[in-house]
């Protein structure tokens, strides 16, 4: 087997159930972070603590769209990975291996976000599926691998 065949069998593992959790729960607290530093700002400018119905519906859409930013920002410019991806070495790609425009990365988390608002499905569905793949995976047609 030489180099080159090692690498394309390398390039098509994918990414198990345990890695993606870990590599979301890092994620998460990055987000977090980010999250709190907004709330920090946006009190500070308006100087209120946002109780009317309205306001917390600005706030829910404001995290919403810090998610889907932080992810399409780090998958577009960081080749496939967040953060807590590298530490985890998984990325995303499409289904023939291809790099993915933001369209696509957009695509990937509104159903991410769509498939785990009904209980986390989106990664359970990975134990049924012989490819590892999410839900969001399928119908976005993306794929994680190890990137080791």
């Amino acid at each position: 087997m030489t180099t080159e065949d090692f690498e394309k069998q390398k390039i098509n593992i994918s990414a198990g159930f345990w890695r993606r959790i870990l590599a979301l729960f890092y994620d998460s607290l990055l987000i977090t972070g980010i999250i709190i530093g907004f709330l920090l700002i946006i009190t500070f400018l308006f100087d209120k603590s946002f109780e009317t119905p309205s306001e917390r519906l600005f706030l829910q859409i404001s995290y919403l769209f810090i998610g889907f930013l932080f992810f399409t920002y780090f998958w577009k410019v960081n080749n496939g990975q967040t953060l807590g991806m590298q530490v985890w070495k998984i990325k995303v790609v499409g289904e023939t291996n291809e790099k993915l425009t933001t369209g696509d990365l957009l695509k990937r988390c509104f159903f991410g976000f769509l498939f785990n608002i009904f209980f986390g499905i989106n990664y359970l569905y990975i134990f049924f599926n012989r490819e590892k793949k999410s839900l969001n995976d399928i119908w976005s047609k993306t794929k994680v691998i190890r990137s080791d």
